[in-house]
């Protein structure tokens, strides 16, 4: 539990470093802490209270920061961020520190959010971000603690949260640079109303975090809801033949560029599905760019010409491993997709379509990026895709098999990147297999396998082709 400070480079005032500055045993606990917080959230907008379960509740302001793992061994107090980032002799680790010491405390290892502390106004992430980089704004960041995860060498991880708040309001202060989360407890679901009324509706802040005896965490926004234009769709089956059964849905970052931002297929009856299909069906577009839907089936591309409210509880930015999730940047020519660039990007929790936008049409105002780059961080990056190598095919056999007026057709593809000397992102070769079925439920179904390896990846090559290549089988 210790971090090696002379490791740590001088940053602005504070000083930072990467996981080879604290033990070993931390390195991985930001993330896995992340990941198990993340498991238990259960996203619902503030119409959607009444759904809660339960008697009694802490409710807490959500904050609009950086995630932190916060560790004090008795001598040093420093912070982990979810990728590994450890910072350290920022002054509201120095606060939380003499909080600590005052209060008798040992040892402590406790979750809380780095927020930028403002007059007026809730932080943003990117508040936090630029009083990190701004040598004479890290006096304005703020700890507000949330969990605990050891104290004094005893586990907390199974420990209610009304025995993790009481401690959290025992040791810190309500106010200050490092302070307990602002909570209440609430005894009804008119009572969380109420404080949703109040802080997300009258104060403005970003949402309610919800604990009470149930294994699961409420976190409670705003609906969200955007404009966005239809650029594929995918046909049911069986009773939903005919009918839409998901819609990709993307926003214009300039004119003829198009973010694919997320697939869309509930809150729709089965007469606007038959609606949508009559309507999409007529709108196929040519495309070098293959999206699929959550069963493995690709989206027939389409013209973007329609335009949907899109409604959603939340919106997440990155992975629960912290890692930043990314779109697929596409050119529209007129009559021809093409992937341009993968770019950081977003994903919708629980996106549901709330009507037609009869009143919009699909131009850089109505169907704008910026709906959602004004709401959530995300990292500037040059839509303009780096010069890389092309990668290099170096084997590829494609199979046949026919069964009355069932076709069958399987793919295997080898090709070399040329990029992992350039760009960490890429693996030295790649092994992709195709299988398609043209009457089974799933038609579409295709697996990937990566290697630093040619001997490595022709060999996964083999296996495939032995295991799935039998008898009946023709090489086309």
């Amino acid at each position: 539990m210790n971090a090696d400070f002379s490791k740590m480079k001088r940053i602005a005032s504070y000083l930072e470093g990467g996981p080879e500055c604290t033990d070993e045993s931390l390195n991985s606990l930001p993330s896995e802490y992340k990941h198990r917080l993340a498991r238990s959230f259960y996203a619902i907008n503030t119409h959607d209270i009444d759904k809660i379960t339960g008697k009694r509740f802490f409710v807490s302001k959500k904050i609009d920061g950086h995630m932190q793992v916060v560790v004090f061994n008795g001598k040093q107090i420093f912070m982990i961020g979810r990728r590994g980032v450890a910072r350290a002799e920022l002054p509201c680790l120095e606060a939380a520190k003499a909080v600590l010491v005052n209060q008798k405390i040992e040892a402590m290892i406790a979750g809380a959010e780095l927020y930028a502390q403002r007059a007026e106004g809730r932080s943003r992430v990117y508040d936090v971000t630029a009083a990190l980089a701004d040598e004479t704004a890290a006096d304005r960041l703020g700890l507000a603690f949330f969990d605990i995860l050891e104290l004094d060498g005893q586990s907390l991880k199974t420990a209610s949260y009304e025995t993790i708040f009481g401690r959290l309001s025992e040791i810190f202060p309500k106010t200050g640079k490092a302070h307990v989360i602002e909570t209440r407890i609430a005894r009804s679901k008119a009572d969380i109303k109420r404080l949703s009324e109040k802080w997300i509706e009258q104060d403005g802040e970003e949402g309610l975090v919800v604990r009470g005896d149930m294994p699961f965490v409420y976190k409670i926004k705003p609906k969200h809801t955007f404009d966005a234009a239809i650029v594929g769709y995918v046909e049911g089956i069986n009773d939903y033949k005919g009918k839409v059964k998901t819609m990709l849905f993307a926003f214009m970052r300039e004119p003829g560029m198009y973010q694919i931002a997320g697939k869309v297929g509930n809150n729709l009856t089965l007469d606007q599905r038959k609606q949508f299909f009559k309507i999409l069906s007529q709108k196929h577009a040519e495309s070098n760019f293959i999206e699929s839907d959550n069963d493995g089936i690709a989206f027939h591309i389409v013209h973007p010409e329609i335009v949907i409210e899109v409604g959603c509880n939340d919106i997440m930015t990155e992975n629960t491993y912290g890692k930043a999730l990314l779109n697929p940047l596409v050119r529209f020519d007129g009559n021809r997709y093409s992937l341009y660039n993968t770019v950081p990007g977003v994903r919708f929790i629980s996106p549901m379509v709330e009507r037609i936008r009869e009143d919009k049409t699909v131009n850089t105002d109505d169907i704008r990026f910026s709906q959602i780059s004004d709401l959530v961080y995300l990292p500037e990056q040059s839509l303009k895709p780096e010069t890389l190598p092309e990668s290099t095919r170096i084997f590829r056999e494609v199979y046949q098999k026919t069964l009355k007026d069932k076709l069958m057709v399987q793919k295997f593809l080898v090709w070399k990147t040329n990029k992992e000397k350039l760009d960490s992102r890429y693996p030295a070769y790649v092994m992709h297999y195709t299988n398609f079925s043209s009457q089974r439920k799933e038609p579409l179904q295709k697996d990937i396998r990566i290697s630093n390896s040619e001997s490595q990846i022709m060999e996964f090559a083999r296996q495939f082709i032995a295991e799935n290549v039998k008898k009946g089988w023709v090489r086309y």
